[in-house]
């Protein structure tokens, strides 16, 4: 997924030094390579297909951040992946209504909900652009249709494609969709000379 350039701060935030990054992330996401890779294609297999795409331009170049699923059987994908030296950021999906970190190196739990709405809000805004001409155009727009919110009795909401139909390529795109539009983390703030009131001396 490329995230396009970058729009620098604006003169305010720059003047004050109130902006929380030296570049605001840009609004533009473009989707540009989706692939399905072969059932029974065994997990060194899977890392290497991964390594041969990173090794190709643009991917080759400047600070590519590779994001990986490992829900389920795929945490033992993950650990390949850091055994080959890629550094992945190791999401897992879950239910609920949040995003946490702190469960390891670079590892995150996601509730689907939390993927699916950003991943809907980023497609009705026009941010997230998907190019018509990948081989997996269709198949993600087909993935999308099929893709179903459900409310149980109790009020909380499921998501999940239709019975007999895949979700791969939604949930994949979503987690990267995820990643590069989430909020920046918080900046530590320290207290400035003459910030708290000194100690009033008591009266006799």
């Amino acid at each position: 997924m490329d995230q396009g350039r970058s729009r620098p701060q604006s003169r305010w935030e720059r003047h004050t030094g109130t902006g929380r990054l030296p570049q605001k992330p840009t609004e533009r996401l473009d989707v540009r390579h989706l692939e399905r890779l072969p059932l029974g294609l065994s997990y060194p297999e899977i890392v290497q297909r991964v390594a041969d795409i990173r090794a190709r331009p643009p991917l080759n170049e400047g600070n590519v951040e590779l994001v990986i699923d490992e829900t389920g059987v795929g945490r033992a994908v993950g650990d390949i992946f850091v055994q080959a030296g890629m550094r992945p950021k190791r999401v897992t999906i879950t239910s609920g209504n949040e995003a946490t970190s702190g469960h390891g190196v670079d590892r995150y739990h996601v509730a689907k909900s939390v993927l699916i709405s950003n991943l809907d809000a980023l497609l009705h805004k026009g941010v997230l652009r998907i190019a018509a001409g990948l081989h997996e155009a269709g198949a993600m727009a087909d993935e999308l249709k099929d893709f179903r919110r459900k409310v149980s009795d109790a009020g909380r909401a499921t998501y999940a494609a239709r019975v007999g139909r895949h979700d791969d390529l939604v949930l994949s795109v979503a987690i990267a969709a995820w990643w590069a539009s989430r909020p920046p983390p918080p900046v530590a703030s320290f207290g400035r000379w003459g910030q708290f009131e000194k100690p009033k001396r008591r009266s006799n």
